[in-house]
């Protein structure tokens, strides 16, 4: 078994995946597609059983057929979002038949995604994981702005002390004036969110409307009802005008994260908005409407390629990039790996009720010699593991993976190596002179900070990390 497999089962352990289908030859190619990734695989063909196991088990996916014996699927669809009114659970409607009326209707009773049935698994696996990574990402969001009463981030949220974050915030302050268009770019997991959040904070629009629009929520059809709005009877069951995110926002902040998602006929609508202040919602047959809102827009594709395969249209990003803030991945965030630690432990201590737990000399070794490559939302991942097991379970990702590249002995072995040789060497330099710097200043931890160029903060968590209290 591939490294990679062996993650993504790992990963997909704990999910339940309801398949509700009266067709046996459909619900086999199901079960070994999902079975075999790690899914706990539920199944029934009936309306009333399947919405007996909803309420029970709780699923995270439920495969929903239209046409089944009895009820309806649409009506176990209403019935399924009654009883899920957090739209905790991806719910995808299969049909042998994608009618724009059935797809239109499911979608307009919560349905996250339409499939068609003559899918092979492996496809329609794949569009339950793209789901379920935009479900993760929305309820992580919703989960961090209910933790803070629903406020915005600001600058003083952000948290870190080194260059590369500071050049960020340093950017946020030059840009929330509001009067250019600010691209953010950066991989994902880094934070982009957080930093458009900061820029309305800071604005002079703080106390305007700020409104996030995931592109990749929504099937790229319906990112411009989305984004625009529309009219009463645009299309077949659109039985009442729709206000769209830019309307919303009046004169406030319009966030588009994943602009790379978008269609090119989105794209060219942006453009004549983002330079005349002007668009027209759907159906609406050339009336047009005029907004002052602000706009910042977010990505983590490949710029280069992306403007060179026409991905994302070349003039439409030199008028959103008046001015750009790149958010640094978290293997160059150095030292703030273990400030960022610290404070999700006190957030899920604070979120459970659970006490909190110390970070082991160990765990933070681990923690700055790992390249995150799901950067800070792995991290709270990990960190929320570690806070849940009283400070014992410290794996940094699936089990497995690193130990496999390490058995053999493949680069991640060697640059595992390098790392760690390169690191003890930077800690023994760093102990001489923080060392240094509190005899200078006779245990005076300011003075000390100051002179060495480091926050005190930053100071006072590297004499815990080196066990140096006792030699000052």
């Amino acid at each position: 078994m591939s490294a990679s497999k062996q993650s993504r089962q790992t990963e997909n352990m704990a999910r339940k995946v309801l398949i509700v289908d009266d067709r046996l030859d459909s619900v086999l190619r199901y079960l070994d597609a999902f079975g075999s990734r790690g899914y706990a695989v539920l199944r029934c063909s009936d309306a009333k059983i399947a919405l007996e196991i909803f309420g029970r088990e709780k699923p995270e996916v439920v495969l929903l057929d239209v046409k089944m014996p009895g009820k309806d699927g649409l009506e176990v669809l209403k019935e399924m979002r009654d009883k899920d009114k957090s739209r905790r659970a991806c719910i995808i409607m299969l049909s042998a038949h994608g009618e724009t009326r059935t797809v239109v209707e499911a979608l307009k009773l919560g349905a996250d995604n339409f499939a068609d049935k003559s899918y092979d698994a492996e496809k329609l696996v794949l569009v339950v994981e793209k789901e379920l990574r935009t479900k993760d990402l929305e309820t992580e969001l919703m989960g961090l702005r209910a933790g803070r009463d629903g406020r915005l981030r600001n600058i003083d949220d952000i948290i870190g002390d080194s260059e590369a974050i500071k050049a960020v915030k340093r950017q946020i302050a030059d840009y929330a004036d509001g009067d250019l268009t600010v691209f953010i770019t950066g991989e994902n997991g880094v934070g982009k969110n957080v930093v458009a959040e900061a820029l309305h904070s800071h604005s002079k629009r703080h106390k305007k409307p700020f409104k996030h629009l995931l592109c990749t929520a929504f099937q790229p059809t319906l990112v411009e009802m989305e984004l625009f709005g529309c009219e009463k009877g645009a299309f077949t069951d659109a039985f009442k005008s729709k206000r769209g995110v830019i309307e919303s926002a009046e004169d406030g902040t319009v966030f588009l994260d994943e602009i790379g998602a978008t269609t090119p006929e989105v794209q060219s609508k942006l453009l004549l908005l983002t330079e005349t202040g002007v668009y027209s919602k759907v159906g609406s047959e050339g009336r047009s409407q005029r907004t002052d809102a602000w706009f910042i827009t977010a990505t983590n594709i490949d710029i280069p390629k992306a403007l060179q395969s026409g991905q994302l249209r070349q003039d439409l990003f030199y008028r959103l990039n008046q001015a750009w803030i790149h958010v640094p991945p978290l293997r160059q965030r150095g030292d703030d790996i273990i400030l960022l630690a610290e404070h999700f432990i006190r957030a899920e201590a604070a979120r459970t009720g659970c006490q909190e737990v110390m970070l082991s000399g160990k765990f933070m070794d681990m923690m700055l010699g790992y390249p995150w490559p799901g950067n800070v939302r792995q991290l709270g991942s990990v960190v929320r593991r570690y806070v849940k097991s009283g400070g014992r379970d410290v794996r940094l990702h699936s089990p497995g993976v690193d130990e496999l590249d390490s058995q053999r002995g493949g680069p991640g072995a060697f640059a595992s190596d390098l790392k760690s040789t390169v690191r003890r060497e930077t800690e023994a330099v760093e102990k001489k002179w923080i060392l240094e710097a509190l005899q200078r200043f006779g245990g005076n931890r300011t003075k000390a900070a100051t002179w060495l160029g480091i926050s005190r903060r930053n100071l006072m968590y590297k004499i815990k990390r080196y066990s140096l209290q006792n030699r000052i």
